[in-house]
């Protein structure tokens, strides 16, 4: 069984998130944080997180607290992913979104933000963290890490 770290940037202005369109290992599409695994060349899982954010999604941030965890398990692999709370760098431009630090393998379609109340109301296409009760709950709760559970395929 392979096992990796992942890390995703949970980056937030006001009442929008910032999300990316992949496409999973199945074939769906979903919006999901910008994310993935964490490189022998990060420094540490901030440093990561700041790396992913900007190669998805074009935008340079600074990572904060961790927020969350979550296992994910299938029959050949488990990863543990953590969720870093992430800021906009200060003379970053929110609307300069884009894809051109993408690899064709990332599988990203698009990026873009959400409103909150989007992303509640989203039906399949929105990614499995935002339909986790828990997130919801302890959103506005900075000072806690919270285990999101444990997600089988």
């Amino acid at each position: 069984m392979t096992h990796r770290i992942r890390v995703a940037g949970l980056v937030r202005r006001a009442e929008e998130f910032l999300l990316i369109k992949q496409q999973d290992r199945f074939g769906r599409l979903h919006w999901s944080l910008p994310g993935g695994r964490l490189e022998p060349s990060d420094v540490d899982m901030y440093r990561g997180a700041e790396r992913e954010v900007l190669e998805e999604t074009g935008l340079r941030v600074h990572a904060g607290a961790l927020r969350y965890i979550y296992e994910y398990s299938t029959t050949d692999l488990f990863a543990l992913t953590l969720i870093i709370e992430c800021h906009l760098a200060e003379d970053e431009d929110p609307a300069a979104i884009h894809l051109n630090n993408t690899m064709e393998d990332d599988n990203i379609h698009d990026v873009a933000w959400w409103h909150i109340s989007n992303i509640q109301s989203g039906g399949e296409d929105i990614g499995r963290t935002f339909k986790n009760l828990l997130f919801w709950e302890n959103l506005e709760k900075p000072e806690l890490v919270i285990h999101l559970g444990r997600l089988v395929d």
